[in-house]
Parts: structure tokens; sequence; C-alpha cells
């Protein structure tokens, strides 16, 4: 299944939702303006480390989280083997992408001028597992992310001992915290 060049705008919810299967994409989709967050993915099998392979794609994600301003990334990944590259998005209350599971890949990405309604996130937010492995955050370009207040906001967040993420090649220009 391939969801391409759709404007997805003005919805209650969410843009897009994955949960399961293999090879799923969202590629080159203009989102915003929805209730809660842009794209979630789920999928791949944890237990197993099946790797999914769905992935979001050149896409344009901006001001999503109208009603639910906090927790609702532009990009959600859960599961195991799944990829958010090539995509841009800004203007949101909260974090850009959150990740959680193993061997997921976050890669040339240009988020700006998200988290300006929260301290204590990031632009790209994990946390809490240890059981998390695999997991790379490169080559993307972050910039203009300060945080309400100019306070606790990090570009690449790995909260509360998260243990395994390489991350590496990141540009960050006007980031009050690069990676914590």
């Amino acid at each position: 299944v391939t969801i391409v060049s759709c404007t997805l705008r003005n919805l209650g919810n969410l843009a897009v939702r994955i949960r399961g299967g293999r090879q799923v994409l969202v590629v080159g989709c203009d989102i915003s303006e929805t209730g809660n967050g842009g794209i979630v993915i789920i999928g791949g099998d944890r237990q197993k480390l099946i790797p999914a392979n769905h992935a979001a794609i050149n896409n344009h994600i901006v001001r999503v989280g109208r009603w639910r301003r906090m927790n609702s990334p532009g990009i959600n990944l859960a599961g195991v083997g799944n990829r958010a590259a090539h995509n841009l998005i800004h203007d949101l209350p909260h974090s850009a992408i959150w990740f959680g599971g193993n061997d997921m890949v976050i890669e040339f990405n240009e988020i700006h001028s998200v988290c300006y309604e929260a301290n204590d996130a990031g632009a790209i937010y994990t946390g809490r597992n240890w059981t998390c492995r695999g997991n790379v955050v490169r080559n993307n370009y972050f910039h203009d992310i300060h945080g309400l207040g100019g306070r606790f906001v990090m570009g690449v967040y790995l909260d509360d001992m998260f243990s395994s993420a390489d991350i590496y090649n990141n540009l960050f220009h006007r980031v009050l915290n690069p990676v914590i």
C-alpha cells in the first residue's frame, strides 16, 4: 500500500495511521491542520525483531496538533524497522517526530519551529524503554528550536535514560540544546 501525493488537511484526528502490515509508504503528501498528529506508523514484530519496513518519505507536515496541543507529533514511529526520511516538519506546538521500538531510521529531515508551546520536550523524542535498540538519527537539519520561554527543549531528546540510539551527522542551528 502506498499513499502518494495527497493533500490531507483540516482533519479531526490524524492524517494517516498505519498499524500492522508490511512496506506501507506515505510519500510526498502535504499534511496540515489536523486535530491531533500527522502520521502514525506502527508495525513489525518486536519479540522476533521482524521489521515492517513502513516509511514516511518526502512529506510536508505543518500545523498539526490543533486540538491536542501536546503529544501529537508530526510522525510517530513504533515497532521494528520503520523509517522517516526527507520530510519537512515545522510549526508544531510539540515534537516533530517520536519513536520507540527497534531499528528505526530517522534521516535527511528538516525540522524547525517546533516545541514552541513545550518544555521538557524534543524535536525528535524517545525514552523510557531500555529494550529499544538499533535506532539511528542521522543527517537531519534542525533549526530555530527554543521551546516555551526559551527553556529546556532539545533537538534530539533521549529521555529517562534511554540507552540506544546512534546520533550522527546532524546539523543544529539556533537550537537551545542539540542532544540530551
